[in-house]
C-alpha cells in the first residue's frame, strides 16, 4: 500500500514537472510569436520609411537638399520611439544615407540604410533582452542632358519677363553637379549660348543669368531653333551621355522662316513670312497681305544679304519675291558641332503624316505651271508650308536619331492665343505643330514607334510659369 502511494506521489511530481516545463516553453513560443510580430510590423514601418526617404532624395537631387528631404521624410514616417523602440538610425549617421553616381550608365543611385531596436516583453524568460531590425531603400534617377530651346521673337512682347522667371526657375531645377543642359535662343536665327558641356554638371548660375532681362527680338524660326537644340543634345559623347536625353521646346506662335542655301551666298540663309492669314488678333501680328522678307544668316540673325521686304497676298500662289525668286531644293545648317549630324533636308515628304495625310499632300509646293514638283517658287505659300514641313521633319529626325547611347524625348510649350489661331495655308494651329513636334499622345500623328514626348499650353503669361514646372515635374518622373 505504501509502496503505492509512493507510485503514485512520483508520477504527480512528474506531471507537475512535465506541466512546469510545458508552460514555460509554452511561454516562450507565445511570446516569440508576438515579440516576432512586433518585429516585423516595426520593419514594415522602418521599410516604408527608408522606401520614401530614398524617393524623396533621388526626387530633390535636381535642387535643394536631398539628405536633409531624406531625413525629413524618414523622420515623418519613423519618429523616435515609434512602437517603444529604444533606439533608431539617426538620418545624422554616416551610414544613413549615400549616394553612387555612376556616368556609364547615366544614373544617381540614393541608399537610405536604417536599423531599429526593438525590446522583447515574453521572450525574455529566454534572455532575449531585444530584437535588431534593419531596412533598406534604393531609388534610382537618370542624369539629364537637356536643351532648352526658347524662342526669343517680338511677338513675345511684355510677356517676356513671364518666360524669363519661368525657364530661370527651370534651370534652377536641375542638378549642377550631374545634369547637363544647353541654352538655345531662336528668332531670325538661332544662337546656342550656352553649349552643351562634356563633362558632368552645368554652371547653373550662368545659363540662368544668360536668360536676359529683355527680349532679344526677331522672327520665329523654328526650324534652326530645332535643330541645334538637337545639336547639342547629340554633341555629348557617345559612352558619357546621360540616360535622359532631351529637348524643351518653347514658343508663343507658329515658325516661318526657311534656312537654305540662296543665290549669292555660300551659307545658309533663312527666307521668312509674316503669319497670315488676318485673324484680328489683339497684337496684330497676322495680316492678308504678309511680308517676305530676308536672307537672315541662321546664327546672328542678320540681315546679310538684304534683299528687301515685299507685302504679297497669301492666297496669290503666282506672285514671288523679285530677288529671291526660287527656293533651294533642301534645307541647308551651315551651323553645328555634333559629329554626324546631318545638314540638308527635303522641304516635303510623304512619310510624315499631318492630320492623317502625308505631309506633301497636307503642305504642297508648287512651280510655275501648279505641278508639286521642284522648282519652286519663292511665293508666300511655298515658303510658310516648307517652313512648317521642315521643322516637323527635324524634329521626327531627332526622334529617331540612334547615333547615341539613348533616344531622345520632345517637350513643347506654347504660350498665347497665337498658338491657337488657325494660320497659314491650310489653315492649321501652331499647337497642332508643336503636338506633332513632341510626339504627343493626344496628336492624330502620333509615333508610336519612338518616344512619347507632351505638348504644354499656357493660355496666358501667368501660365507660363506651371507649364514649366510641369513639365519638370514629368521629366523628374522619368528619372526615377
Amino acid at each position: 500500500m505504501t509502496s503505492t502511494r509512493n507510485a503514485f506521489s512520483n508520477e504527480k511530481g512528474f506531471a507537475l514537472f512535465y506541466m512546469a516545463v510545458f508552460l514555460t516553453l509554452l511561454c516562450i513560443f507565445v511570446g516569440l510569436a508576438v515579440d516576432t510580430g512586433r518585429a516585423y510590423v516595426v520593419q514594415a514601418q522602418l521599410s516604408k520609411a527608408v522606401d520614401g526617404a530614398a524617393l524623396g532624395a533621388a526626387r530633390m537631387l535636381n535642387s535643394a537638399d536631398p539628405r536633409q528631404e531624406a531625413a525629413t521624410i524618414y523622420r515623418a514616417n519613423f519618429p523616435n520611439g515609434w512602437m517603444s523602440t529604444t533606439s533608431s538610425t539617426s538620418p545624422s549617421d554616416a551610414g544613413f544615407y549615400q549616394l553612387e553616381t555612376v556616368p556609364a550608365t547615366g544614373q544617381n543611385i540614393v541608399t537610405i540604410n536604417a536599423t531599429a531596436v526593438v525590446p522583447t516583453t515574453f521572450m525574455k524568460l529566454a534572455n532575449f533582452q531585444e530584437l535588431t531590425v534593419h531596412a533598406t531603400g534604393q531609388a534610382t534617377r537618370r542624369m539629364v542632358d537637356l536643351s532648352l530651346v526658347l524662342d526669343v521673337s517680338g511677338s513675345i512682347g511684355w510677356r517676356w519677363p513671364y518666360v524669363r522667371d519661368a525657364a530661370r526657375t527651370f534651370v534652377d531645377s536641375f542638378d549642377a553637379a550631374s545634369d547637363r543642359i544647353a541654352l538655345v535662343f531662336y528668332s531670325n536665327g538661332a544662337r546656342v549660348v550656352d553649349a552643351m558641356p562634356a563633362g558632368r554638371g552645368f554652371d547653373k548660375a550662368r545659363v540662368m543669368a544668360d536668360i536676359p532681362n529683355s527680349l532679344p527680338g526677331g522672327s520665329t524660326n523654328m526650324a534652326e531653333g530645332m535643330y541645334r537644340g538637337w545639336d547639342e543634345v547629340r554633341s555629348v559623347p557617345n559612352g558619357q551621355q546621360s540616360g535622359l536625353r532631351v529637348i524643351v521646346f518653347f514658343t508663343d506662335g507658329a515658325t516661318n522662316g526657311l534656312p537654305g542655301i540662296y543665290p549669292g551666298s555660300g551659307i545658309s540663309r533663312s527666307l521668312r513670312t509674316t503669319d497670315f492669314p488676318d485673324r484680328n488678333d489683339p497684337d496684330n501680328m497676322t495680316s492678308n497681305s504678309p511680308t517676305v522678307s530676308g536672307l537672315y544668316d541662321t546664327q546672328s540673325g542678320n540681315l546679310a544679304p538684304n534683299v528687301g521686304s515685299q507685302q504679297l497676298l497669301w492666297s496669290d500662289e503666282s506672285r514671288r519675291h523679285t530677288s529671291v525668286l526660287w527656293l533651294p531644293l533642301t534645307s541647308s545648317h551651315t551651323y553645328h558641332r555634333s559629329a554626324g549630324i546631318p545638314t540638308t533636308f527635303p522641304l516635303k515628304t510623304n512619310t510624315l503624316m499631318v492630320d492623317g495625310a502625308p505631309q506633301d499632300v497636307r503642305r504642297p509646293l508648287r512651280n510655275t505651271v501648279g505641278a508639286n514638283v521642284p522648282p519652286y517658287r519663292t511665293t508666300v505659300f511655298n515658303i510658310n508650308n516648307a517652313a512648317r514641313n521642315l521643322v516637323e521633319y527635324i524634329a521626327n529626325e531627332a526622334r529617331a536619331d540612334d547615333d547615341g547611347d539613348y533616344p531622345i524625348r520632345i517637350y513643347t510649350i506654347g504660350m498665347g492665343e497665337l498658338v491657337r489661331l488657325q494660320l497659314g495655308t491650310r489653315p492649321e494651329t501652331s499647337e497642332s505643330m508643336l503636338k506633332r513636334i513632341a510626339n504627343d499622345l493626344t496628336s492624330p500623328d502620333r509615333n508610336p514607334a519612338q518616344l512619347e514626348g507632351k505638348y504644354y499650353f499656357a493660355a496666358t503669361p501667368d501660365d507660363v510659369g506651371p507649364a514649366f514646372a510641369a513639365l519638370q515635374n514629368q521629366i523628374i518622373r522619368l528619372t526615377k
